[in-house]
């Protein structure tokens, strides 16, 4: 446990992406383990504004401040005027060091790995240990929080049972390299209604799977990034591209089959906490970029050409009874 007990007042730093702000969620909790009792921790988030309605129900957080682009200097002067007792700046980019550039106290500032990165990237050398994005965030603070092992957080109602299980389905990923064929996810979809699963499609362009079978329930481009988590939350296994949904759905407890293409899980974004099977096909050239490109850089794509739909749905069966020998779903 922490010897420093008189801490009130803790702030996150986390302005982007989906994803990333999600891997923070756990901290609240964690560092509220480690109060005394009687003791009260109040803990705040700035987190860009389309973001931060994910966390309005944590109860662990005592405000959400939105950052939309403009207001760094009313945020340093909020900061200023808080006088928190730590700030953790887990985004370090030029954004949050403006933010916290008249902060004088307790700074605690995110190891990025950039070095490494690099090393895997452009040498192909690779760390022997791997460390979650999650854990590096967790770094920033071990000794200010109380370990309990669970998972993320995003405050939903439960999932209710239901007798036609639920298959969400994340075709898109902002780059190109980590999008398995659209194709090949509408093939997918397509075996998985014959076999009486109800299936969801998520994704911010409504465009993305426009010539889904019918009896897909295609929410593409038609919902906002609340009612996107609650809708993934009622899941009861998700299929994904390397995607900030994929970690919506993390973040819920639902298993995950991810499929990565020049992504790799050294680079340490992979389902956190949460059960998941990962398909990949192994080629020399992956990664070809620390967080996905527009195009692949050899021209054949081979990291997500490879993968086959039938890979893909036997993995997907296969995981399946898995967890249904496992009680998960």
């Amino acid at each position: 446990m922490s010897t420093k007990y008189n801490l009130k007042k803790i702030l996150i730093i986390r302005l982007s992406s989906i994803g990333d702000v999600i891997l923070t969620s756990h901290l609240p909790r964690l560092l509220k383990n480690n109060k005394r009792e009687g003791e009260s921790i109040e803990i705040y988030l700035i987190t860009s504004s389309h973001i931060a309605p994910l966390f309005k129900n944590n109860p662990n957080y005592k405000e959400i401040l939105e950052y939309n682009g403009i207001n760094t200097e009313e945020l340093r002067k909020v900061i200023k005027k808080m006088n928190f007792d730590v700030i953790l700046d887990l985004q370090k980019n030029s954004i949050s060091g403006k933010l916290v550039d008249e902060y004088d106290g307790d700074l605690r500032i995110v190891n990025k790995y950039r070095q490494q990165k690099l090393e895997m990237v452009y040498l192909k050398k690779f760390p022997k240990t791997v460390v979650h994005v999650g854990d590096r965030y967790l770094d920033t603070c071990r000794d200010l929080i109380l370990e309990d092992g669970l998972g993320l957080d995003l405050y939903f109602d439960k999932r209710a049972d239901s007798e036609i299980k639920i298959i969400g389905v994340a075709p898109e990923a902002f780059h190109k390299t980590k999008r398995w064929p659209k194709e090949r996810f509408l093939k997918l979809i397509d075996l998985l209604i014959n076999d009486g699963y109800e299936v969801r499609i998520f994704g911010k362009d409504e465009s993305t799977l426009s010539e889904v079978n019918p009896k897909a329930i295609n929410y593409c481009g038609k919902l906002t990034l609340i009612e996107t988590a609650k809708y993934i939350n009622e899941c009861n296994l998700f299929i994904s591209n390397d995607t900030g949904l994929m970690h919506i759905a993390s973040a819920c407890q639902i298993p995950i089959v991810l499929i990565f293409g020049s992504s790799v899980i050294e680079l340490g974004f992979t389902p956190y906490r949460s059960q998941y099977e990962l398909i990949e096909y192994d080629i020399w050239c992956r990664p070809c970029s620390h967080i996905g490109r527009g195009f692949c850089p050899l021209g054949h794509f081979k990291c997500m050409s490879e993968i086959t739909v039938d890979e893909v749905y036997n993995r997907f069966l296969n995981f399946s009874d898995e967890l249904k020998k496992d009680r998960i779903i």
